[in-house]
């Protein structure tokens, strides 16, 4: 499992669903409910983190940060719940679990009107004690001293710095100015303390920070509506690219299974092992050499001599393949997002992935969408104290909002008792599940 997951996510005035309560994520969470109930605004939160701490910084030719990129990509002014009027905030905060250690993210943004920018009204990143003095790693803008564009640090030690750092000096705060309000602190923190008179070892945020950075950089996001399977079929991409992780349309799938199989030799082993249990007749799959420099996948079946080829393979094999190569692989990103991966796939099928996902989840943090009853149904399991499921549901005070709740294993003990699955609950509009969204 990785050292660094997302345990709880908090948003305000966010587009239509409720988060100011929080959601909490586990190593496996399950997302259902009906399209357009928020599962979809709700990972689009994870996307935008990423995007706005793994740009680079401003791009001089467009004159826009990777902050003000995310925020298009987000929705711009759309963000802000349209039942408000402008100006109002939009506040987030992203709750990390860091070696078993919380350290939470804050975000206030300024919704202003939709010929102004949205900029950065507040930040922070807290180390789990609180905003009180000493402080988080950092509070900026409103939250620091003199208002937008000024901010504190804490730092260890006190001035001038020149005796070697103790193992636990006394914290205290430093003032920080000149901080962008259309850049997120926590991406230009380097930069705003570059000539500081304080060393970079007397700043306890730099390690949360880097590892933040690092692992948000390596969060991958499929959606099975995007995966393009002519693509898949027919690219035959070039020897010597180094990826290492399935694209979102899986055009690069034999570059990766080929990689992969490289630096882990039992990774070819245990992909085979995985794809028996949908083709039982599986002798071998690999990636092999198309002309000089390209590579394509043929699937060796017993019985015949010649081997397969993707374009040979039916819609729903090719789809397993995929998700076989992504939740199986030896090089697993931080967090796994997955929206709708029955989609093409056989009934008959759902039980084994969703036997993959869990297992992909002993190892880093997934984060699954689904409207399948049949693949719901194999996640029963998950309403043990430690699993993860959240039904999307219409807010008691706007129809035109939702909340996520997570789903409760005593409301629903006695069907499950009686051998009902939650896929099962679903099916017949169970409201503890929420049901159809009819």
């Amino acid at each position: 499992m990785s050292t660094v997951s997302v345990s709880r996510i908090v948003a305000r005035n966010y587009k239509n669903i409720r988060l100011e309560d929080g959601i909490d994520f586990g190593a496996l969470t399950i997302l259902i409910g009906a399209n357009g109930s928020g599962k979809s605004n709700l990972i689009s939160l994870f996307q935008f983190l990423q995007e706005g701490v793994n740009g680079s910084g401003t791009d001089d030719q467009r004159g826009r940060t990777s902050f003000e990129d995310a925020v298009f990509s987000l929705g711009g002014t759309r963000i802000l719940d349209e039942s408000l009027d402008t100006p109002a905030n939009v506040g987030l905060e992203y709750q990390f679990a860091i070696d078993e250690k919380e350290t939470t993210l804050g975000i206030e943004l300024l919704v202003q009107d939709f010929h102004r920018p949205v900029i950065i009204e507040r930040e922070f990143l807290d180390s789990g004690r609180g905003l009180s003095s000493p402080p988080a790693y950092y509070r900026v803008h409103s939250g620091g001293n003199g208002g937008s564009g000024s901010g504190v640090v804490s730092v260890l030690g006190y001035p001038p710095y020149r005796r070697p750092i103790r193992r636990s000096p006394p914290p205290h705060t430093e003032t920080i100015r000149d901080i962008p309000v259309n850049e997120l602190a926590l991406t230009a923190m380097p930069r705003l303390l570059e000539n500081s008179h304080f060393p970079p070892e007397a700043v306890p945020l730099y390690k949360p920070r880097g590892k933040i950075i690092d692992s948000s950089f390596n969060w991958k996001f499929y959606n099975a509506n995007n995966m393009d399977l002519e693509r898949i079929r027919l690219s035959e991409p070039k020897l010597g690219q180094s990826d290492f992780y399935v694209s979102p349309s899986g055009d690069n799938l034999a570059l990766v299974l080929y990689n992969l199989i490289q630096v882990d030799f039992e990774f070819e082993e245990l992909l085979n092992q995985m794809l028996k249990e949908i083709l039982p007749l599986t002798r071998k799959l690999r990636a092999v050499p198309a002309g000089r420099f390209s590579l394509a996948v043929e699937w060796n079946v017993e019985g015949c001599q010649e081997p397969f080829f993707l374009y040979e393979m039916s819609d729903g094999t090719v789809r397993m393949l995929c998700w076989a190569v992504i939740l199986h692989s030896p090089k697993l990103p931080s967090l796994i997002v997955i929206d709708e991966p029955e989609l093409g796939i056989h009934p008959a099928w759902m039980p084994i992935l969703a036997e993959w996902i869990k297992r992909a989840a002993q190892k880093t943090q997934v984060i699954v969408t689904t409207h399948s009853p049949d693949l719901l149904d194999h996640f029963t399991d998950q309403l043990d104290d430690d699993g993860y499921i959240y039904t999307f549901q219409q807010d008691s005070e706007s129809q035109n909002h939702f909340r996520p709740k997570r789903l409760d294993r005593e409301k629903v003990s006695g069907w499950i008792e009686d051998g009902w699955q939650v896929g099962d609950l679903y099916r017949v509009g169970n409201p503890a599940v929420g049901g159809w969204p009819w």
